[in-house]
């Protein structure tokens, strides 16, 4: 671990302090290989457990890159199968509603019907084909593994390592996180016009926070100590990469203790009455709590008095920022070179009261404005990287995770296009 009083270029030297290109971010062959050699490789994720309930629970999950329709069911065994959303006949879509429950699906071009194991159970005509197995005409599946509740993927045919491997010892510290006493509160899904690693960028350092967001969370942010609101402490580990953010208690955004913390009853900030009243309110609003004691030890590393949460980025395109009493998971899905879909979710305890309600409708209007912001910063960011006035950006010391996630990302790419034999002539 990495203190906010080392610099963080001594403690991971073999990233070097050069500068950037800008060819990944706008080059269509840069995006072909991470189309071809990334994205079919590793693992990603694609939802949480609770969206599987029940036995036969489904949902559908579309990606642009690859190009998959993916369907998740639970058995009544209580297994969770990933399979290829496409029909052993004709090759149609089998589902086309994007969740619920069923015993079995059936496809609506010619009828075929699978179980929720993806064994095809039911052939209209059945005699009329040749040859013909039951047996190998399954739903085809995908590699499906879970980790403390959230789903993931792989889609090669043989994955090259286990989910526990690809995530490695930086998340089994996170093990013990109460995620499943966390609910889906709220969710964005939408198209944002920029390659999805300049976006994945901008939620990987808090360096643009005093000026991108001057109307909305600088103030939650900032420390005396610290105006440039540097991380708090850093690690890299493998794939995968972690800072820690240090913020104002006295705040919404910025205190990991609301809802929990009975001293905020009497906060008031006279220039934020409305956010001092959702922290006052929200108080006692939920029968959980959360005592930042108990966390699990990849929290809060340097045990920092002013910590406020954990930014936890996922390779190559999760993001998860851990406090203790809620949490938010971020996908930034590519679509073209300078396209990519947001999919972001928030969970919060369940709410017992009408001021915790209110918290929660504070904050989710805070987030959206926080994003929006974001987005429109990074709208215009693709728009002038795409010009050719640059080739190069300069990385700073604390932008030490963008650093970190360009070289995993190329040397991933470079790896499988080594073990790829050449096409003949």
């Amino acid at each position: 671990m990495t203190s906010s009083t080392t610099r963080f270029d001594k403690a991971y030297p073999e990233l070097g302090t050069g500068r950037i290109p800008v060819e990944p971010y706008i080059s269509e062959q840069y995006f072909e290989r991470e189309r071809r050699y990334l994205f079919p490789n590793v693992w990603l994720h694609v939802g949480r457990v609770e969206e599987l309930a029940e036995s036969g629970a489904f949902f559908v999950k579309d990606l642009d890159v690859p190009n998959v329709s993916l369907l998740l069911t639970r058995d009544a065994a209580g297994t969770v199968f990933a399979f290829h959303n496409v029909c052993s006949h004709r090759c149609n879509r089998v589902v086309r509603e994007r969740a619920g429950v069923a015993k079995r699906f059936s496809c609506g071009f010619h009828g075929w019907v699978y179980g929720l194991d993806g064994a095809l159970v039911g052939v209209p005509d059945e005699d009329q084909f040749f040859d013909f197995k039951r047996t190998e005409h399954a739903l085809t599946p995908v590699a499906c593994e879970t980790w403390e509740g959230f789903i993931f993927v792989c889609l090669a045919e043989q994955p090259i390592e286990s989910l526990s491997s690809f995530l490695g010892d930086h998340f089994r510290a996170l093990e013990g996180y109460p995620f499943g006493r966390l609910q889906a509160c709220f969710s964005w899904n939408t198209e944002v016009r920029c390659n999805w690693k300049l976006a994945q960028d901008a939620f990987q350092e808090t360096y643009h926070v005093p000026y991108v967001h001057q109307h909305s969370i600088a103030d939650a942010l900032a420390v005396n100590d610290n105006p440039s609101m540097h991380p708090i402490a850093c690690r890299l580990s493998g794939y995968h990469r972690k800072v820690s953010v240090a913020g104002n208690p006295k705040t919404v955004y910025g205190n990991p203790k609301a809802v929990n913390d009975p001293e905020m009853k009497s906060y008031n900030n006279p220039d934020k009455p409305i956010g001092s009243a959702a922290l006052r309110a929200g108080i006692g609003g939920s029968k959980e709590r959360f005592d930042i004691e108990a966390l699990p030890a990849g929290m809060n590393p340097s045990n920092h008095p002013d910590w406020a949460f954990d930014i936890n980025g996922i390779f190559p395109d999760f993001y998860l920022s851990l406090r203790p009493n809620y949490y938010q998971a971020y996908n930034f899905r590519p679509i073209s070179v300078d396209r990519n879909r947001f999919e972001g979710r928030v969970y919060y305890p369940k709410m017992e009261t009408a001021g915790g309600r209110f918290y929660q409708e504070y904050m989710k209007c805070m987030l959206r404005d926080v994003l929006l912001e974001d987005w429109s910063n990074l709208e215009i960011l693709q728009q002038a990287i795409a010009s050719g006035a640059k080739d190069e950006m300069v990385f700073q010391d604390n932008e030490i995770l963008l650093r970190h996630s360009f070289h995993e990302i190329d040397n991933y790419i470079n790896a499988r296009m080594s073990e790829t034999p050449p096409v003949a002539n």
